[in-house]
């Protein structure tokens, strides 16, 4: 009889510690593993991750100019002043010299100012600075760089743009 007893109340104990202990646990293997992808999302962001833009040597890089002297017009996205606002942006890519698409690519490019590949590259530019304001424009300017060069690795390659370059911004 003192057995039965015991074994119920240890099984009664046992009952009250899973209750009580069991959320914890649940909530630190939560917290666990937001760190881990907080963990994770920093390691790809430093160079190895999906913006292509892996550490490439000064000297593998080329700049390719897009725009040339007279620059692409972009109606930027309405503010909160309600008013329309331009930019008037020259750019270039900066690309890797030691990417498989390079030779490719860099063809394209030299067929002159109408060849697709530029058509493309200025269209994912513009697409990208629509979807701002100006005043995102002028306070974040380079993650809206980020994006540009995000856009344009989806035109081309990942492994030969290394990144979008405004050599000019002019916003009104």
């Amino acid at each position: 009889m003192i057995t039965l007893a015991l074994v119920l109340v240890n099984l009664l104990l046992t009952a009250i510690l899973a209750v009580a202990v069991l959320p914890e646990v649940k909530n630190a293997n939560s917290l666990i593993s937001k760190v881990a992808a907080a963990i994770d999302l920093d390691s790809a962001s430093s160079g190895d991750g999906d913006s292509g833009t892996a550490k490439v040597a000064l000297s593998d890089q080329e700049s390719v100019d897009i725009t040339g002297d007279d620059g692409i017009t972009v109606n930027l996205k309405s503010g909160d002043d309600g008013q329309e606002h331009y930019a008037v942006v020259k750019f270039s890519l900066t690309v890797n010299k030691k990417a498989k698409s390079y030779k490719d690519n860099s063809a394209a490019f030299k067929e002159g100012s109408t060849s697709p590949a530029k058509n493309l590259v200025i269209q994912a530019v513009q697409q990208t600075l629509s979807q701002h304001t100006v005043s995102e424009l002028r306070s974040d300017q380079q993650s809206i760089t980020d994006e540009c060069t995000a856009a344009v690795q989806k035109v081309l390659d990942k492994e030969y743009v290394v990144g979008v370059v405004f050599t000019s911004l002019t916003t009104q």
